[in-house]
């Protein structure tokens, strides 16, 4: 008797425990279109939001997660042509920005520890950066228009 009851005891347990890590969706897909992806679905019985200063989370079954540019404003947005050349370089490159307003404009080089290399104005159309003193590695240049960063570019410098 003692075992039937045990049995009985484990077995009931035991299918709840297995039927609690699951969900059944009633319905869902992706949904692509000009401006991005969507994957949805119909029918999740539990979903939880919470929201805080620092960032919002979402639990359930299907989480929504976006991939952005973290700082700026998309330049073909704004109507700039913003470049670097050569990427990769050995000692200079170069920061093309077809505008007319360049005094607004500033950059910063950063290592990828997030140490400021060298701070500037720009000087002019295009303007010459000197990374010959710097090792090889990978930096990031960040243009700013009046200390609001518009683009992030990744560098490469490389040995001669």
């Amino acid at each position: 008797m003692k075992s039937i009851t045990t049995f009985s005891f484990l077995a009931l347990f035991g299918v709840l425990k297995i039927n609690a890590q699951s969900t059944q969706n009633s319905s869902g897909d992706n949904a692509t279109g000009t401006t991005g992806n969507v994957s949805y679905s119909v029918g999740q019985i539990f979903y939880e939001s919470s929201t805080s200063p620092g960032g919002n989370i979402n639990t359930g079954v299907q989480n929504a997660y976006e991939i952005t540019e973290t700082l700026g404003q998309e330049i073909s947005q704004i109507g700039l042509a913003l470049k670097i050349y050569p990427n990769p370089t050995t000692d200079i490159l170069n920061l093309k920005i077809d505008f007319t307003d360049h005094q607004k404009y500033s950059y910063e080089l950063y290592d990828l520890a997030g140490k400021i290399l060298n701070k500037k104005a720009v000087s002019g159309k295009v303007t010459e950066l000197s990374i010959s003193n710097y090792p090889s590695g990978t930096y990031l240049l960040k243009v700013s228009k009046n200390n609001k960063p518009v683009k992030i570019f990744k560098v490469l410098k490389t040995d001669k």
